[in-house]
């Protein structure tokens, strides 16, 4: 009897040996998935608004229609001081018109270029024609652009500068002076562009109005 029970015992071993084996070869086969968790607040991980990394991943980001290839650079850095002078360097594929508009931290747009006054009364200093293979640099000395005057104020944050390339004649554009409300830095550049296609200028010739073909470059700064 004691030889009969041995025998079981040693069986019922066995049997969950070769389970626990059996199991961890299943286990050895399965793949195996591992999420590390970061050991601070996932709000301490977003990258603020205000960063050097957020503005150059704006800028390589956000981009709208733009066959005319024209471009826009703030110079001498993209990081200002409030109250300093900053200027632009614009540089295009094809001939157009351009049109500069602000857009500060807090989403308001302003038209820095032409002179909106100066481009109404008929001034010379208004021209805003630009060529290929002749980058515009503003403010530039002994040209009709030495008096462009743009100062970087507050609010500071993220703030952004607009070329709007014409292919047909225009000097002043009628945008709403903000965007509305909770607009993401990201959102304002398609904005502009969705605003621009509803504007109209008048033919040089007859008169009657007409849609220009818009290109559009976009540019985010830091006002410190």
């Amino acid at each position: 009897m004691t030889g009969i029970r041995s025998k079981i015992t040693q069986g019922v071993v066995a049997g969950l040996s070769a389970a626990v084996l059996a199991g961890t070869a299943t286990l050895a086969q399965e793949p195996r998935s591992v999420t590390i968790l970061p050991d601070v607040p996932e709000a301490a991980t977003r990258v603020p608004d205000t960063s050097p990394m957020r503005l150059e991943l704006l800028n390589s980001t956000v981009k709208v229609e733009n066959s005319a290839g024209v471009s826009v650079d703030v110079v001498p850095r993209l990081e200002v001081p409030a109250g300093s002078k900053i200027g632009f360097r614009i540089a295009t594929r094809k001939a157009g018109y351009l049109i500069l508009l602000d857009v500060d931290a807090s989403g308001k747009l302003t038209q820095i270029f032409p002179n909106p006054t100066a481009a109404t009364h008929g001034l010379r200093d208004a021209t805003n024609l630009v060529k290929p293979g002749r980058p515009l640099t503003l403010p530039q000395l002994d040209t009709p652009y030495a008096g462009f005057d743009f100062v970087a104020d507050l609010p500071a944050g993220i703030a952004m500068v607009v070329a709007l390339l014409s292919d047909k004649p225009v000097q002043v554009v009628d945008l709403p002076d903000t965007p509305p409300p909770a607009f993401a830095p990201g959102d304002t550049l398609k904005y502009v562009r969705d605003q621009a296609r509803t504007l109209k200028v008048p033919n040089p010739d007859g008169g009657r109005l007409e849609q220009p073909n818009w290109s559009i470059d976009g540019k985010f700064y830091l006002i410190k």
